[in-house]
């Protein structure tokens, strides 16, 4: 898994946000290395944490980081190689710190990407 791009703030995804919240893409390249095939489930491999708050994925109906029809963390065969997006809301002062990927949402495997600070 390769974090590609931190959008912060994410404008124009149509997200429902609660008052005093931001929307914060982060998309990312998923490559099964396994033998098997790989499915998950993006909203619960990925977090982001943040110096406030906690940052909770939500659905975008449009822009960049449109949520697919299909999580794009679903069946991903040996070898193939999946790039998607997820929108997380999170208080409007607070700095996004780091992006986490928990392969099949658990604690082994997982690896962090520092992204601010």
């Amino acid at each position: 898994m390769r974090v590609v791009r931190v959008l912060d703030p994410l404008r124009g995804s149509g997200a429902s946000l609660l008052p005093g919240e931001r929307a914060v893409g982060v998309l990312v390249q998923i490559r099964n290395l396994g033998p098997e095939i790989y499915d998950s489930s993006a909203t619960g491999d990925l977090s982001l944490s943040a110096s406030a708050g906690t940052p909770t994925p939500v659905f975008a109906p449009r822009g960049l980081c449109r949520t697919p029809l299909r999580d794009f963390d679903n069946y991903i065969y040996p070898g193939q190689l999946r790039e998607g997006c997820v929108v997380f809301q999170l208080p409007a002062d607070a700095t996004a710190l780091a992006v986490r990927f928990s392969p099949h949402g658990r604690a082994a495997g997982a690896v962090t990407w520092s992204i601010g600070g």
